[in-house]
C-alpha cells in the first residue's frame, strides 16, 4: 500500500522550489526551475506541472500525491490568482489554483508565501503550540505571514500582511510596486545589495565586495564576506538589521505576537541579521511590549519553511 504526500511549492522571485512532503514534514524529494526564464503566464504554468509530474514519476512506487500546496507573493487566496507580482515574470492575473489543479489532476490550494511559510513553522517548527506569532520572509523581497488566535490574517482581499511593502524612508529606493521607500527595498536580499553598493560609494572601505557588479554580486557573497571580517559587509547587515528590528518593533505594538521568526535566504546569515535586528527591536519597542515578543530564526532551515508550509495547506485542509 502507498503511503500518502503532498507537492509544496514555494513560488518566488528568483526561483521556485518545489518537494515532496510526507505528513511528518519529512522531504522526500526536491524540484527547482528559474522563475525568471518562464517569460508569461502560460510558460511559467507549464514549468509547474512539469515540474510536478516529474515529482510525481520520481516517488510513483511507494507514494500517492493526494494533493498541491502553492505559497506565492501578490496572490488572492479567496479567488487562487496572482496579480501584480513585482518579482514575478508575468504581468497579468493568472488564476494559477484553477490552472494548476485542472492540468494536474490534484486538489490544489494557493496561499500568500510568508503565510504558508507562517503555517509550516507551526506545523513543524518553533512556532508548534503557539496560537500568535508571525513569520517575516527575507528574500528577493519580504513579506510576512500572521498568526491570531490560531488563524492565518488575511483580510477582506486575501492581500493582507504585506509587511514588506509598508512604509519606512520617507522618498526613499524605488520599489517594484510602484512606491518609493517600501521596507522590501532596504531588508532582502535585494535590499542588502543596495546597502552595500550606496556603501561602496559613500565610503573608502577597503572591500572585495568592490570587485563585484551589482548583477554578479549575491547576499550569499556579502554573508562571506562579513563572516570574514570584511567591515563593510558586516555595516551593510548592521543597517539592514537595524532597520528590521526597527519595524517589527511596529509588527509587535499591532499584534502582540508571542514570537516572531525569521526565514528566507538572507535570514541564513543568522546572528549577521539576528544581533542587531534585535538591538533595534529592544530600542523601538514601546515600554508595554518590552520583552513579551520574541525574535528568532525559523527552525525548519530557512530554505524549507515555505515548502513544508505549502504542504501544511493540504495537511491543514
Amino acid at each position: 500500500m502507498k503511503n500518502n504526500a503532498v507537492i509544496g511549492i514555494d513560488i518566488g522571485g528568483t526561483g521556485t522550489k518545489l518537494a515532496i512532503v510526507d505528513a511528518s514534514g519529512q522531504i522526500l524529494e526536491r524540484s527547482s526551475f528559474d522563475t525568471q526564464a518562464q517569460r508569461g503566464g502560460e510558460k511559467f504554468i507549464s514549468a509547474i506541472t512539469s515540474s510536478v509530474f516529474e515529482l510525481q514519476q520520481r516517488m510513483s512506487d511507494t507514494h500517492k500525491i493526494i494533493g498541491i500546496g502553492i505559497g506565492a507573493p501578490a496572490c488572492d487566496e479567496l479567488s487562487g490568482t496572482i496579480s501584480g507580482a513585482a518579482n514575478l515574470p508575468f504581468t497579468e492575473t493568472l488564476p494559477v489554483r484553477q490552472l494548476v489543479e485542472e492540468q494536474c489532476g490534484l486538489p490544489t490550494r494557493l496561499a500568500n508565501d510568508a503565510n504558508v511559510a507562517a503555517i509550516g513553522e507551526g506545523q513543524f517548527g518553533g512556532a508548534k503550540g503557539m496560537n500568535n506569532y508571525a513569520l517575516v520572509t527575507l528574500g528577493t523581497g519580504l513579506g510576512s505571514g500572521v498568526i491570531v488566535d490560531g488563524k492565518v490574517v488575511i483580510g477582506n482581499h486575501g492581500l493582507a500582511s504585506e509587511f514588506g511593502h509598508t512604509f519606512v524612508v520617507r522618498d526613499g529606493r524605488k520599489c517594484g510596486c510602484g512606491q518609493n521607500g517600501c521596507l522590501e527595498t532596504y531588508v532582502s536580499a535585494t535590499g542588502i545589495k543596495r546597502t552595500v553598493f550606496e556603501l561602496i560609494c559613500q565610503t573608502t572601505y577597503d572591500s572585495p565586495l568592490r570587485n563585484y557588479s551589482f548583477h554578479q554580486l549575491s547576499a550569499r557573497d556579502i554573508t562571506q564576506a562579513a563572516q570574514d571580517g570584511d567591515f563593510l559587509a558586516q555595516e551593510a547587515f548592521r543597517l539592514t538589521g537595524e532597520m528590521l528590528g526597527y519595524k517589527i518593533a511596529d509588527l509587535i505594538v499591532l499584534f502582540d505576537p508571542q514570537a516572531v521568526f525569521l526565514a528566507g535566504g538572507l535570514a541564513l546569515a543568522g546572528s549577521l541579521i539576528l544581533d542587531p535586528a534585535k538591538k533595534s527591536l529592544e530600542k523601538h519597542t514601546i515600554a508595554m511590549f518590552k520583552g513579551k515578543s520574541e525574535l528568532k530564526l525559523s527552525e525548519l532551515g530557512s530554505e524549507d519553511a515555505a515548502l513544508l508550509g505549502a504542504a501544511s495547506l493540504i495537511y491543514r485542509r
